[in-house]
């Protein structure tokens, strides 16, 4: 992306988002990004996440940052758009964890929660808990629960538009390809 375009969320704001209201809901697991290279996984009871996709919901709507006077301005795009996290719940509070955060995302403190925590990103649903357990590299079994949150956002792309306060228009006859004038 050019220098002069730039998008006010990246992945990593999403993530610290979600991250900081598990963290304040669930303070004896650890919160981790999931599908990182070269690091194991937590010891005890934590909480992956893994970002799935994002689905646009709107088209564009575009404002304008004018300058004073003609010259450079910046345009600002943004549309309402559908985060999708994956949340993975590990070891023996996992159950319990799945089921408290899903029953707390379908209410109006869960939204508040998110509200407090910044507004990054707002809950919208999330589906419902189920169960994953895997074998670990030991061959025993590590509890797992697994469920979708499902949030909005409104990402903003800003980028440069040039700004004037006069035209002046210069006309030239031209022909086309059949040798008739535009006249």
């Amino acid at each position: 992306m050019p220098a002069n375009i730039a998008l006010s969320l990246s992945e990593s704001d999403l993530y610290q988002a979600l991250g900081d209201v598990l963290q304040g809901l669930f303070t004896d697991v650890k919160i981790v990004r999931s599908q990182q290279n070269a690091v194991s996984m937590p010891v005890g009871d934590f909480i992956t996440m893994t970002s799935l996709h994002s689905t646009g919901l709107s088209t564009g709507v575009v404002t304008y940052t004018a300058p004073v006077a003609a010259g450079p301005g910046t345009q600002q795009i943004t549309r309402t758009t559908q985060w999708r996290c994956q949340l993975d719940f590990y070891g023996q509070t996992a159950a319990r964890h799945a089921l408290t955060f899903a029953t707390l995302i379908r209410s109006e403190l869960g939204t508040d929660v998110f509200r407090r925590a910044g507004n990054v990103i707002c809950p919208l649903y999330c589906s419902e808990p189920h169960q994953t357990t895997m074998i670990n590299g030991e061959q025993q079994y590590e509890p797992r629960w697994t469920l979708d949150i499902v949030a909005q956002i409104h990402p903003v792309v800003s980028a440069p538009l040039a700004f004037f306060d006069s035209v002046t228009l210069k006309t030239t006859i031209t022909e086309s390809l059949d040798g008739h004038s535009n006249q």
